[in-house]
């Protein structure tokens, strides 16, 4: 876990760049849409942190029946 926030950070800014590159390839998506997606993709990266895994396994544990 020594590099949690390094490897996240660098998931968040190589999906920027790769939202870039398809913004200047694909003139036709608007800004809305890449918004969107950037929302999205942060979400998606913010599941798979230490805190938010810890938070489901409490969840599942809960829901669990015994």
């Amino acid at each position: 876990m020594k590099m949690f926030p390094f490897a996240h950070l660098l998931a968040l800014i190589l999906g920027g760049i790769i939202l870039f590159l398809l913004k200047r390839k694909y003139p036709k998506i608007s800004s809305l849409e890449l918004i969107i997606i950037s929302i999205l993709y942060v979400i998606l990266v913010g599941l798979f942190t230490a805190p938010a895994q810890d938070f489901f396994r409490k969840l599942i544990g809960l829901i669990q029946l015994q």
